[in-house]
């Protein structure tokens, strides 16, 4: 007659199988969530630039659009002026997304794609003398983490939550990218810029960790600053 297992043999294997579960879970657990992130950060990419697309076919280029008035009427430059923000979003974004909602606080404007992803707006442009502003870019922040503050807040990070992308508003076939201050391959990327993505730049900082995902054919690779 086959001998069945004794309690103890039993009791030392669960203990094995745990141990062997307990070493093995966490880094389960890091690659699920970053696949989870990769793939986030690649449909919000896709979302943006087909809206993109969509509203350059019946609005014009971007450098054509209206961006607000240039300067306030005491002649002070408007860099970023949240209503400005407001109504050149609502105009030229927000009628080619789906089933979107509205916010916004005394930082930003943002609407809530139907993934869950938060997308706030920005410029940047230069200033004449006159105190004349005029945009040269369009920033949009994706907040996988329900973050509406703005896109410089110590909360943000741009390895693990967020993303920076932008438009080129003056280029011609203007088309979205992902932030990047470095040469468009992979070391510099990661190591040649203030805000590279690596471990040694601070998170909220990491704006080119995008970039990275996407010429890394939207993976996380071993060496990404997680």
């Amino acid at each position: 007659m086959k001998k069945g297992f004794t309690l103890a043999e039993v009791l030392i294997t669960l203990g094995i199988i745990g141990v062997v579960a307990a070493m093995t879970m966490p880094s389960l657990i890091q690659n699920h969530r970053k696949k989870v992130f990769a793939a986030k950060v690649k449909q919000t990419y896709a979302l943006v630039s087909n809206a993109l697309l969509t509203s350059v076919s019946e609005n014009g280029a971007p450098s054509t659009w209206d961006y607000g008035e240039k300067a306030n009427n005491d002649g002070s430059t408007i860099v970023n002026n949240p209503k400005h923000i407001k109504k050149m979003a609502k105009q030229y974004f927000v009628p080619y997304f789906k089933n979107i909602k509205e916010g916004e606080n005394t930082e930003n404007y943002y609407i809530i794609l139907n993934n869950g992803t938060v997308l706030s707006f920005n410029t940047d442009g230069v200033t004449s003398g006159d105190g004349i502003y005029t945009p040269n870019t369009l920033y949009i922040t994706a907040s996988f983490n329900n973050n509406t503050s703005s896109y410089y807040d110590t909360s943000r990070d741009y390895s693990k939550k967020d993303v920076i992308m932008f438009v080129n508003i003056n280029e011609e076939n203007a088309r979205v990218r992902f932030f990047n201050w470095a040469d468009n391959n992979r070391d510099s990327i990661k190591n040649n810029s203030i805000y590279a993505c690596n471990k040694n730049i601070a998170q909220n900082k990491r704006y080119q960790c995008g970039a990275l995902i996407q010429i890394d054919n939207w993976e996380i690779r071993n060496d990404y600053p997680w």
